[in-house]
């Protein structure tokens, strides 16, 4: 197959044997973009685009990360100062801010720094913020937990001991 290519092309003129190496070096050059060049620069161009949005990304999360530790500074900084006492005459402020003293059942002193509170019937909704006072102004965590739906919609019996942090 060679010597009859080889023969075919020495008996070309001179003029067909320019056409035919020019169009062998264009369809050389051709298939090389095609097959070799073009998916190699079009996927660069794919990357580098993905590269731009991912920096882009990139700089809009840091943002946010200063913005996240500056409101955490805010807020460390201008955190509410957990007030001192006994810890039953700080559940008795409680107790009176959220207006659940007639529910009071039973408190109890467990040791200096432990007390044990029974409510009965109280509003479910102010026991969680009397719960939620108590840790972040008081600074009285809960050790233990129970409650209890109550009769009345909306009202729990609860016992709890809370401990001072």
């Amino acid at each position: 197959m060679n010597n009859q290519l080889k023969s075919w092309f020495l008996m070309l003129s001179s003029r067909e044997k320019t056409l035919v190496s020019i169009a062998a070096v264009s369809v050389t050059i051709m298939l090389f973009w095609l097959v070799i060049l073009h998916p190699i620069l079009s996927k660069h161009d794919k990357l580098s685009k993905l590269t731009d949005e991912k920096q882009i990304e990139l700089r809009i999360m840091q943002r946010q990360s200063a913005l996240v530790r500056q409101l955490q500074q805010q807020a460390s900084g201008s955190s509410i100062k957990k007030v001192r006492g006994n810890p039953q005459q700080l559940i008795e402020q409680a107790l009176q801010t959220w207006r659940l003293k007639p529910t009071l059942q039973r408190m109890q002193s467990q040791g200096a720094n432990k007390v044990a509170v029974s409510l009965k019937n109280a509003n479910a909704d102010k026991v969680m913020r009397f719960i939620a006072e108590l840790e972040t102004r008081y600074g009285l965590s809960s050790t233990a937990m129970a409650i209890t739906k109550s009769k009345t919609t909306g009202m729990v019996n609860i016992r709890l001991t809370l401990e001072k942090i």
